[in-house]
């Protein structure tokens, strides 16, 4: 169950910083359930998701991703593209990613 109000938005690093950590951790371990051992970010979107950010906070849900995918990331770095499920990439290209040790 999420903590956040469907409504809410983030005011304080503190509440971002934790999401961001709780985030992390989440695609970590869902990467080791995974035979590949890779996550993207369409698991990232369903998480927020589930955590109360909302589709329409875009740059919210955006700020998230970036903090967890990037190419200077201690978390994990990129090993090729597949095409997004999610309806709203509409199919587009993404980046697959897998953890660093």
């Amino acid at each position: 169950m999420s903590s956040f109000n469907k409504n809410r938005y983030f005011r304080t690093d503190a509440e971002i910083n934790a999401t961001a950590r709780k985030l992390v951790s989440y695609l970590r371990k869902l990467s080791r359930s995974r035979i590949a051992g890779t996550v993207t970010a369409d698991d990232a979107h369903r998480f927020l998701t589930r955590e109360g950010v909302q589709p329409e906070q875009v740059r919210t849900r955006l700020r998230f991703i970036n903090m967890a995918f990037n190419n200077n990331s201690e978390y994990f770095y990129p090993v090729g593209e597949v095409q997004s499920t999610r309806p709203a990439a509409r199919g587009r290209m993404i980046t697959e990613w897998a953890p660093t040790s």
